[in-house]
């Protein structure tokens, strides 16, 4: 007589493993798709980079958050605080011009030229695929 406790753990892992790297493979796509989706889709425009207002921020505080300011297609004038990316080569300084593209149903939702993180979103989904399949092998292949 073998107990069933033996054989439901690995499962078990594999399934622990597997689902959250299901969830990291899903959000590293959506990210791709909607970049692709502004890319093709979204009207472009240059934005201008300023500082936002409020307290100056004190070193070793959050992290510096830029205000990018551009004009819609129809005149209106939009704006929205970006947080300071992970590589200095894609900051933005006050002053600064970029291009980026908006989504003319929902203008807040703006793609900025040079700060996507394409490594990040399609390293993201392959290691969540890489759990994923870690995961089931775990769970087919125990016993």
């Amino acid at each position: 007589h073998t107990s069933g406790g033996r054989t439901e753990m690995p499962v078990l892992f594999g399934v622990l493993i597997a689902v959250p790297g299901g969830l990291a493979a899903l959000a590293g796509l959506a990210a791709m798709r909607r970049k692709r989706r502004l890319r093709r889709e979204g009207v472009s425009a240059w934005a201008m980079a300023l500082t936002p207002p409020g307290p100056a921020e004190q070193p070793g505080g959050p992290a510096h958050r830029t205000l990018i300011q551009y004009e819609l297609a129809d005149g209106r004038v939009e704006e929205r605080i970006e947080p300071q990316p992970g590589r200095k080569t894609a900051s933005l300084r006050p002053g600064q011009k970029v291009l980026v593209w908006y989504d003319p149903d929902d203008p807040q939702d703006v793609l900025v030229y040079g700060r996507e993180g394409r490594l990040a979103d399609a390293a993201f989904f392959a290691a969540g695929v890489l759990f994923m399949m870690t995961g089931a092998g775990i769970a087919a292949f125990a016993r």
